[in-house]
């Protein structure tokens, strides 16, 4: 008997440990100190700075709807997350690196601290951004987004972030010295082509629809707060979404492997 009733305390102290051991795993533990050091530094009140200038161009004269609110603010978020990624990734890989390096077993262990310090932050910069917006408007004595329920915004929360992240996450993989001067000029000659695949009627572009078939994930969750439910489909674009994050941070992982490390 007194075997049984000690088993329950094993099984949480053994649950406890191993969520300590994961709390001060290297992969937080970077993630820790490089969000601790990026607010330190000061950089995130430019990001609050640039959530405050979203909210009052776009949401204190007007404070919209649901479908208002995700269109306007995954837009300027997703401008965020590369602005302030590209911050937090050249900090990170600066010459400070060398002594981090030495501690750790492995250069993986330091690149995924720094994509779940990015993705991470996206977290507070979206409720900061709907807390604004939720909030007085100027010239529409209303408190809250107009017809905003649980069960409407929770899927647009979804995409959102996950497009955040994904766009965070590759910043970082395209970020030097992770990714070579040929990989940076591949992605702008990709990105190239589906602007003019969008803008030209041509036959060229037609076929170079093709190109905007890696962003289906992305255009799905961007969907989502425009009103569409997640159903089957959506889930499955939501997954692949996620995977992206997980696929970006292995290349990335391989690039810094394959590469010598030149810190600028």
């Amino acid at each position: 008997m007194r075997e049984i009733d000690l088993q329950p305390a094993s099984v949480a102290s053994s649950f406890l440990r191993a969520l300590m051991a994961l709390w001060r795993g290297p992969e937080l533990t970077v993630a820790r100190f490089t969000l601790k050091s990026y607010v330190r530094s000061g950089w995130i009140l430019g990001d609050i700075v640039f959530v405050w200038f979203l909210y009052a161009l776009f949401f204190y004269e007007f404070g919209g709807n649901v479908t208002y609110f995700y269109g306007t603010a995954g837009q300027g978020l997703g401008v965020l997350a590369i602005l302030d990624t590209i911050v937090m990734a050249r900090r990170a890989m600066s010459a400070r690196l060398y002594l981090p390096l030495a501690r750790l077993s492995s250069r993986s262990s330091y690149l995924r601290g720094l994509v779940l310090a990015t993705a991470a932050l996206r977290i507070p910069l979206f409720l900061l951004t709907l807390l604004l917006a939720a909030g007085y408007h100027a010239h529409i004595p209303v408190l809250g987004i107009q017809g905003a329920t649980v069960s409407n915004m929770l899927p647009g929360a979804i995409g959102l972030l996950l497009n955040c992240m994904i766009l965070s996450t590759l910043t970082v993989a395209l970020s030097t010295p992770i990714a070579t001067r040929r990989i940076q000029i591949i992605f702008l000659a990709w990105l190239a082509g589906i602007l003019y695949s969008n803008t030209n009627p041509g036959i060229v572009a037609q076929y170079l629809t093709v190109l905007r078939i890696p962003l289906a994930p992305l255009s799905a969750s961007y969907g989502f707060g425009q009103g569409t439910a997640i159903d089957l489909y959506g889930a499955a674009m939501l997954l692949l979404a996620a995977g992206y994050i997980v696929g970006l941070t292995l290349l990335a992982d391989f690039w810094l492997r394959r590469r010598d490390l030149i810190l600028l």
